[in-house]
């Protein structure tokens, strides 16, 4: 049973081609980057392996070790009290006083005078000869013949950083280093400035302490003068006030202070009182100083009083209500109506509703309750009278009173607002006062503050001159730590050769990606559709990337979307009759058309299969036919088509193959009368023609078969066909109208391929091929038989 057979039952990703080119990522394009630099591998390595060898003895030759030559210098802590003995460990200021040490050590004064101590000592160091070869070439470079003085090649050195002095904050010591390559020199170089710096110091320290004794001798007899200025015109201050003391000053004044609390306290209250009386004054003197306001408020009352009494009392006045209700004449109505009402009652059960003596009872109850209403109305106005009589008798005695209110008021507003006058005017007696006493005091306190500043510097400035003279009887506080000796030894050659393996690597890497940038070579289905823009029918996958069982299926899949994508190119039917062809040589032109035709008979169809390759036919030798068979030749010649055709039982395939007896006579051939006439009759008893041709760039044979055919398929292999000759081919094509469906690559990786069937495979480099035997592995027929 073939592959194909087997798998016709399987679900087979059938997938067209895309033209449009998808944006690559960024982890796509770095996966790129390195597959392109393990693909140039052996450049990487050479590079690495040229370099290394001219750089590393390089390195190791010309480049000299750098001696690191350090002593130190001793610095006692700086704020020592000699009449204490205490000892300040290092502050800020024991710092700072290190640091500008340090910057001594490498001044100009300093410089000098060990250029003069180390003139006759005749050292390479004042020669001004390099000792590295980088430095000696820099000095060629400049090309200077003048000789430098000493002192400047040491400032030139302190300004390098060859010499140089800092402090060490762990310790009490400021250390001198010197960098050369010869060690003996630097310990030279650095104890002549350990030298000279000790007798500088010692010797400026000394001058230095003489100068600021001087100093602050002359400051003291300044402030003593100062000082005796400042008591005198305290002593007279206290006689004019009497006394200089501050706390009998500062008890005169917060007795002041009371009392000036008091009287405001007083004046709040009797203003407050003053403004309560003006308030009730202005009022009452507009109802009764101001006749008009009078007569329209009296006018105005007597008018709303005679409302009132027009109006009556609210009828639901419970006062009013009980006044009617005990009125005698009304109880009597009332009696009277109640028995009328009975009576009326009795006659209406005897007599006749008709009956003239019922109506007048009716009557007489009717006229009996209109005269009870009328009575009411008249009790209601007479106690509406007395009401509104009384109302006026209490606004006029209210009106009484008010007015001797006003008088009462005004009497209490004089006297109130004469009280306040006063309290003010001693108020602001006691004002003045308290600010005199207070001014008093702050001239006094100002002058005792002054004269304690004054004193107290006076105090600092004696006793700083006493701890000087002090200080120059203690012994000296710079000494010699130790002297120069080797500290380290900085060899860089080390660092540098792992440098420059790593910069060979970089270089390498490199080359091999700007080297796999320029390789024009097709490996990928979208390096097709973007550097070219022709359509990819289909892929076949390589051998090397999937196991070898899974290989026929996998195959069988390829050309099975093959098929399909060939089908949906050409409105839903593949072409009758097909040219394969390709760019180049060996780019798997036939191995691909043996390939299609099997896959296409093996779905059930009638194939016909042509070796159109006059110059180097193959399909003899990969279909493992009889040698000497020849057909298409004798086709060409005339022979009958039945005794050219050549039947493969085995796949169900017919073969018209071909020898290259005529290799030279390849376009006559096809060129001869009648040629297309053979080849489109044969071609009528199939459902398929299959012709495989020689490469397009090579020789102008396939061109001759596109024209014949009803359709051209070109092949590409991936890793060998270049993308100028795939578009040099599909130009070639198109000026003679052939009909390209597209392209299939060949040899893919099993993950880029156009048929994907969901299996793990395992990836391995891709193999070109070496032979026929290894060609005739990839056929499908030989596939079948092995599985």
């Amino acid at each position: 049973m073939s592959d194909l057979a087997k798998y016709h039952d399987h679900l087979i990703e059938q997938r067209l081609a895309d033209f449009e080119t998808l944006p690559e990522s960024d982890s796509r394009s770095i996966s790129n980057m390195i597959k392109g630099i393990l693909r140039r591998w052996y450049i990487v390595l050479l590079i690495f392996f040229v370099m290394c060898a001219v750089g590393i003895p390089a390195i190791w030759l010309l480049i000299e070790p750098l001696y690191s030559v350090t002593g130190a210098i001793r610095v006692d802590p700086i704020s020592q009290d000699p009449i204490t003995g205490e000892v300040d460990t290092g502050g800020i200021s024991y710092q700072s006083y290190m640091n500008s040490q340090a910057e001594i050590i490498t001044s100009s004064l300093v410089a000098e005078r060990v250029a003069g101590d180390l003139a006759d000592k005749n050292l390479a160091f004042f020669k001004s000869e390099p000792t590295g070869f980088v430095t000696k070439l820099k000095q060629r470079l400049k090309n200077s013949k003048t000789k430098p003085e000493p002192a400047s090649i040491l400032k030139q050195a302190i300004s390098n950083g060859v010499i140089s002095a800092a402090f060490d904050r762990r310790t009490e010591f400021i250390r001198i280093t010197v960098k050369s390559a010869n060690a003996e020199e630097a310990k030279t170089i650095a104890d002549a400035f350990i030298s000279v710096y000790t007798a500088v110091e010692n010797t400026s320290s000394s001058e230095d302490e003489w100068q600021t004794i001087n100093l602050l001798e002359g400051e003291a007899k300044s402030l003593a003068g100062e000082l005796k200025i400042q008591r005198e015109n305290i002593n007279a201050k206290a006689k004019e006030y009497g006394s200089k003391s501050s706390t009998t000053l500062d008890k005169r004044q917060e007795i002041k202070l009371e009392r000036m609390g008091m009287l405001l306290t007083k004046i709040t209250e009797w203003e407050a009182r003053r403004i309560d009386l003006e308030a009730q004054v202005d009022v009452l003197k507009e109802r009764f100083e101001l006749p008009d306001a009078n007569t329209q408020e009296q006018a105005t009352e007597q008018q709303k009083l005679a409302i009132e009494v027009e109006q009556g009392v609210d009828p639901n006045d419970p006062m009013r209500r009980e006044y009617i209700n005990a009125d005698p004449i009304l109880n009597m109505f009332i009696a009277n109506l109640a028995r009328l009402e009975q009576e009326l009652i009795v006659t209406k059960q005897i007599l006749q509703p008709t009956n003239q003596e019922l109506k007048n009872k009716a009557d007489v109850v009717e006229a009996l309750k209109e005269r009870i209403e009328q009575h009411k109305t008249e009790v209601g106005k007479v106690y509406d009278s007395f009401i509104a009589k009384k109302a006026a008798e209490a606004e006029k005695e209210k009106l009484l009173n008010t007015k001797k209110q006003l008088a009462d008021i005004q009497d209490e507003w004089e006297l109130a607002s004469a009280l306040e006058k006063r309290f003010k005017d001693k108020f602001d007696q006691e004002d003045t006062e308290t600010i005199d006493v207070g001014l008093r005091q702050m001239d006094i306190e100002e002058l005792q503050f002054q004269l304690g500043l004054d004193q107290q510097m006076y105090d600092t400035i004696r006793r700083r001159i006493q701890i000087l003279e002090m200080v120059q009887k203690r012994p000296a506080r710079i000494s010699v730590a130790y002297p120069a000796d080797i500290a380290s030894i900085r060899d860089k050659r080390i660092k540098y050769t792992m440098a420059l393996m790593f910069g060979s690597m970089a270089c390498g890497m490199m080359l091999a990606y700007l080297r796999d940038k320029a390789d024009l070579r097709l490996r990928k289905p979208e390096d097709v559709v973007k550097r070219i823009g022709i359509r990819i029918i289909g892929t076949t996958t390589s051998s090397d990337t999937i196991k070898k069982t899974l290989f026929p299926r996998q195959i069988a899949g390829d050309y099975q979307t093959i098929r399909a994508n060939l089908r949906l190119l050409n409105g839903d039917r593949i072409p009758k009759m097909l040219v394969v062809t390709s760019p180049g040589t060996r780019e798997g032109k036939t191995t691909f058309a043996i390939n299609l035709a099997t896959s296409m008979s093996k779905s059930g169809k009638k194939v016909l299969l042509i070796d159109g390759d006059l110059r180097k036919p193959d399909v003899v030798r990969m279909l493992n036919l009889p040698r000497g068979s020849r057909g298409l030749q004798d086709l060409l010649f005339g022979r009958k088509i039945d005794q050219a055709v050549y039947p493969v039982s085995s796949i169900g395939l017919d073969v018209l193959v071909a020898d290259s007896r005529n290799r030279d006579d390849a376009c006559e051939l096809l060129t001869l009368p009648g040629s297309r006439q053979r080849i489109k009759t044969i071609s009528e008893k199939y459902h398929h023609v299959i012709i495989d041709t020689p490469p397009v760039l090579a020789f102008p044979d396939a061109l001759l078969w596109a024209k014949m055919a009803d359709a051209v398929i070109l092949t590409s292999f991936a890793g060998q066909t270049t993308a100028p000759d795939l578009r040099e081919a599909t130009e070639k094509l198109a000026q003679i109208n052939a009909n390209v469906l597209g392209t299939i690559l060949s040899n893919v990786e099993v993950r880029d391929g156009y048929y994907r069937y969901g299996h793990n495979y395992y990836v391995q480099n891709a193999r070109s091929w070496k032979n026929s035997k290894r060609d005739r592995s990839k056929l499908l027929l030989l596939a079948e038989s092995e599985t």
